[in-house]
């Protein structure tokens, strides 16, 4: 009977990580919340997000599943964010498609300079995701909070281009490079993020409700990504009890892993 029970919680568990991706297909809001999977060690928490990052890759490879992005766009970004907020409605009406997207700054700053303001001048290349190339698929594992830099997840900026750029703030003295920033159209997997020192968690906050990394000198920079994180048991028990977590409790979709 406990083994009957088991399966049936694995089961269970599975078809709620398939529910969450198909309401968040769908354009629920869903989509804009946590996926945070806990349970007990060697509960397979973190083999389900490895074949979930595997599956990406795979599709990305397929027809069905092709991803097409800016040339030298550091966030990969969306072509269709190319389009002027101006035309979007009309877009949307003939093609059923709707662009919520905005340019990167990098991408912006090559639109005016670059290519005049011409966005049928930018051109466009097909992507694959690959975790181990840093392309649509980020991973962020906690550390020591007193050396663990927040560049790791937003970027930071290029010390060697200042001078040749003038500004802090220009996108050219930025590197977009952050685990976020790369995650950009795919999938973020947060190792453990319960045991993350509490401003790494800040930046999940917009990231999941508004779609929006705060960068650096930058204003948000706006990321569409899935946010897919685990955790041991005893972390999520005390951290569901901390009432000053409640903002992030409120973004986040919970799954328990048994054995």
């Amino acid at each position: 009977a406990f083994l009957e029970d088991d399966l049936f919680g694995i089961d269970e568990a599975l078809a709620r990580v398939v529910e969450y991706f198909k309401a968040a297909a769908m354009g629920s809001d869903v989509g804009r919340r946590i996926l945070l999977l806990y349970g007990p060690p060697s509960s397979g928490k973190s083999q389900l997000v490895i074949l979930l990052k595997r599956g990406l890759e795979a599709y990305t490879h397929t027809d069905e599943g092709a991803v097409y992005a800016i040339v030298g766009c550091p966030q990969r970004e969306d072509p269709l964010n190319l389009l002027p907020h101006g035309l979007r409605r009309d877009f949307r009406e003939e093609t059923g498609i709707d662009v919520e997207g905005q340019l990167c700054p990098m991408c912006a700053l090559n639109l005016r300079e670059v290519y005049q303001g011409n966005i049928y001048q930018v051109p466009v290349e097909r992507i694959w995701f690959s975790e181990k190339d840093r392309v649509g698929i980020g991973t962020f594992v906690p550390s020591d909070p007193k050396s663990q830099d927040i560049a790791e997840l937003v970027g930071s900026i290029d010390l060697s281009t200042i001078g040749e750029h003038g500004s802090e703030s220009h996108p050219r003295a930025y590197r977009f490079d952050g685990e976020l920033n790369i995650a950009n159209r795919g999938l973020m997997e947060f190792i453990e993020m319960l045991k993350c020192y509490e401003k790494f968690l800040y930046s999940l906050l917009t990231l999941s409700q508004e779609q929006n990394i705060k960068t650096g000198r930058f204003a948000m920079i706006y990321a569409d990504e899935v946010i897919l994180s685990h955790t041991n048991e005893n972390e999520y028990v005390a951290f569901a009890a901390n009432k000053k977590s409640e903002a992030l409790q409120d973004r986040i979709i919970v799954v328990r892993v048994p054995y």
